[in-house]
């Protein structure tokens, strides 16, 4: 997690992610990205007001170089930014009966998709997906008994495979080292994720988002697919029609399943859409929908 904080934190991360910042309540939070000025996506961000701050949840592999280069456009800004990993922590509880386990703990689970509830500052943060899932935001001493308390009532540590899982079955994409920088916004699906403002004025990477988007230049799209690879599936690896060795795209996401299936998000050239297609030799199925 990244903490913005100052005078004009909400006007500086206006200027730099893709969501009206304004906007942004203790009760509303934002999916967001923030983009390079080629309007290629850096990282996905979840943004949340906590006390005052604005908080960014990032992908850890990425919130080093993302806190370092945004810290390039601070300049005279009156703002801070501070990685505060190690003050705040999370977890993530989902399952059918998630929202009645945390009613049980005395904490009222937000209905909305990226709406926020506080109880004596745990956070609980709705996110994408018809499987209710949510983002419990705190320091390590509330968490902690939270914890073993929705243990005592029924709930089960599944690994981050199981939460990686989840979020690829919502369409909620999250970017890798292997795989930032490639994409622009609408590959991604943000405008469907509402991660997208069009109307807010300029931020960096702006102008080549709304060229795409009222262009409709953009020839690549995301889709949930799945493979039954025996081989381990990586952000970042090319995808191939079966009868040539050209990529036409690539998985942005990967985890197998109970069954061993991988699940995937991919981002395939439309043209492509329709035709029979592998990766390393497997078969690939795209998710019905698609």
């Amino acid at each position: 997690m990244i903490a913005a904080e100052g005078p004009e934190a909400h006007s500086f991360l206006q200027g730099q992610l893709s969501t009206h910042v304004p906007g942004l309540t203790p009760a509303l939070s934002q999916f967001s990205s923030w983009s390079n000025a080629k309007g290629r996506v850096v990282t996905m961000l979840h943004v949340l007001d906590r006390d005052g701050r604005i908080l960014l949840v990032l992908p850890k592999p990425l919130a080093a170089t993302v806190l370092k280069r945004l810290s390039l456009y601070v300049l005279r800004t009156k703002v801070t930014l501070t990685d505060i990993s190690d003050t705040l922590v999370q977890f993530g509880l989902a399952g059918a009966n998630a929202a009645e386990l945390l009613a049980a703990c005395g904490l009222s689970a937000p209905s909305e998709i990226n709406a926020v509830t506080d109880s004596r500052g745990v956070q609980l943060l709705r996110l994408h997906g018809a499987t209710p899932r949510y983002a419990v935001i705190g320091e390590a001493p509330q968490l902690q008994p939270l914890w073993t308390t929705l243990e005592d009532h029924g709930a089960h540590p599944a690994g981050s495979d199981v939460w990686t899982l989840l979020r690829i079955l919502a369409g909620e994409p999250e970017l890798h080292p292997e795989t930032s920088e490639h994409f622009v916004a609408q590959m991604l699906g943000l405008e469907e994720l509402g991660a997208v403002h069009f109307n807010k004025g300029c931020y960096l990477g702006q102008e080549v988002i709304a060229r795409a988007h009222y262009r409709g230049a953009v020839k690549r799209h995301l889709h949930r697919a799945e493979c039954n690879s025996t081989g381990t599936l990586r952000p970042g690896m090319d995808i191939q029609t079966t009868s040539d060795t050209q990529p036409v795209g690539e998985i942005v996401d990967a985890c197998p399943d109970a069954s061993d299936a991988w699940q995937m998000l991919v981002v395939l050239k439309d043209e492509f859409v329709s035709v029979p297609l592998q990766i390393n030799g497997s078969p690939v199925r795209l998710s019905p929908g698609n």
